[in-house]
C-alpha cells in the first residue's frame, strides 16, 4: 500500500508540475510569436525555393519525378525552425532565473527532477507539435507553387514531417536541459547554436576528412540526416539510419543530466 502511496503521490506532484508548466508555457507571448514566426520564415522559404525549382523544372520538364520535397522541406528545418525552437526552449528554461520564479516553482514542486521532467515534458511536446505542422506547411506551400505536375510521395512526407516533429522535440529538451545549467538565455542559446550550426560547420570547412566525419557527431547534422531520410542535400555523415537518432537522443539526455546535476548542487 505504501508503495503504491507513493506512486499515486509522485503522479499527482509531476501532473500538478506539467498543468504548471503547461500554463506558463501558454500564458507567454514569446511562445506564440516564437510558433508565428517558425511558420512565417518556413512559408516565405518554401515559396521562394519552390520559385526557383519550377524555373528549373521549366527549362528540363524530365527532372521533375526526381524532385525531392523532403529535401527542401529539411533545410527549411535545419536552416531556420531548428533555432526558432532553440530560442523557445531556452526562454522557457532560463525565464525564471532572471525573474525570481524559480523559488516559487520548487516550493509548488519539490523534486527537483520531477519539476525538470514536467518543464522538459510540457516544452518538448510543444516543439514536437510546432516541428509537425511547420514542416507540413513547408511541404503544402511548395505543392502549391509547384503544383500536381511534380510528385510527392505521401509515405516520405509523412517521414519528413514526423521526424523533424521528433528532432524538434529533442532539441527543445536539449535546451531545457542546457538553460538549467548554464542558467543563463544568451548563454543557452549561443551554445545551442554552436551544437545545432556553429561547430559541425567549422569541422566541415577544415576540407579534412575525419573532422568533416566528426561534424556527424553533432546534434544538428545528426538531426537534418533523420528527418531528410538521408537526402538532405549536403553532406553531413558517413553513415545513416538510426545511428543518427541516438545521437541526437544522447545530445539531449547528456544535457538533461547536466541540467539536473546542476539544479541538485546549486539553490534556487
Amino acid at each position: 500500500m505504501a508503495a503504491v502511496q507513493r506512486i499515486r503521490t509522485a503522479r499527482g506532484e509531476f501532473a500538478r508540475a506539467a498543468a504548471m508548466e503547461w500554463t506558463r508555457l501558454a500564458s507567454l507571448r514569446a511562445t506564440w510569436w516564437c510558433l508565428g514566426i517558425g511558420a512565417a520564415a518556413m512559408a516565405v522559404f518554401a515559396v521562394l525555393m519552390g520559385v526557383s525549382a519550377a524555373d528549373r523544372l521549366a527549362d528540363d520538364p524530365a527532372s521533375a519525378s526526381g524532385f525531392s520535397y523532403a529535401r527542401l522541406t529539411s533545410q527549411g528545418v535545419f536552416y531556420l525552425l531548428q533555432f526558432v525552437v532553440l530560442t523557445l526552449a531556452a526562454l522557457i528554461a532560463t525565464g525564471e532565473y532572471g525573474s525570481g520564479g524559480s523559488a516559487a516553482a520548487l516550493l509548488a514542486v519539490p523534486r527537483r527532477g520531477r519539476l525538470l521532467a514536467a518543464r522538459t515534458a510540457v516544452t518538448a511536446g510543444f516543439a514536437f507539435a510546432m516541428g509537425t505542422a511547420v514542416t507540413a506547411l513547408g511541404i503544402g506551400a511548395l505543392r502549391l507553387v509547384l503544383g500536381g505536375g511534380v510528385p510527392l510521395d505521401p509515405g516520405y512526407a509523412v517521414r519528413t514531417v514526423l521526424g523533424a516533429g521528433a528532432c524538434m522535440a529533442l532539441f527543445a529538451a536539449m535546451a531545457v536541459g542546457l538553460g538549467t545549467a548554464l542558467r543563463g538565455t544568451a548563454a543557452t542559446i549561443g551554445t545551442g547554436l554552436l551544437l545545432l550550426l556553429g561547430i559541425p560547420m567549422v569541422l566541415q570547412l577544415s576540407g579534412t576528412e575525419w573532422l568533416g566525419d566528426l561534424a556527424a557527431a553533432f546534434p544538428g547534422f545528426a538531426g537534418i540526416e533523420l528527418y531528410a531520410s538521408g537526402d538532405a542535400g549536403f553532406y553531413t555523415a558517413p553513415h545513416d539510419g538510426p545511428v543518427n537518432a541516438f545521437t541526437v537522443l544522447g545530445w539531449a539526455a547528456a544535457a538533461l543530466i547536466a541540467g539536473y546535476a546542476e539544479l541538485r548542487a546549486r539553490d534556487a
